[in-house]
């Protein structure tokens, strides 16, 4: 987080949204890492669909507001 705050300057709106999503992308990446390695978090969040829903119902956002699932 210390990374992106010194990196991506500007008080302005445009610089505080570019710094919260990239910290909303870093909080996804460490999400499917952990949901890689962690039993738990695998139970938590099953699919991603798992971590969309928590996305809508949760009062913090997981996903990065431009984010789209896509099927490979």
């Amino acid at each position: 987080m210390f990374l992106i705050s010194s990196s991506v300057h500007g008080s302005d709106e445009h610089g505080r949204l570019l710094r919260r999503t990239l910290m909303r992308y870093v909080n996804l990446t460490s999400l499917l890492i952990f949901r890689s390695v962690s039993t738990a978090v695998y139970k938590r969040f099953p699919t991603m669909d798992h971590v969309v829903e928590a996305e809508r119902t949760g009062i913090k956002p997981i996903l990065p507001s431009s984010f789209e699932m896509q099927s490979f």
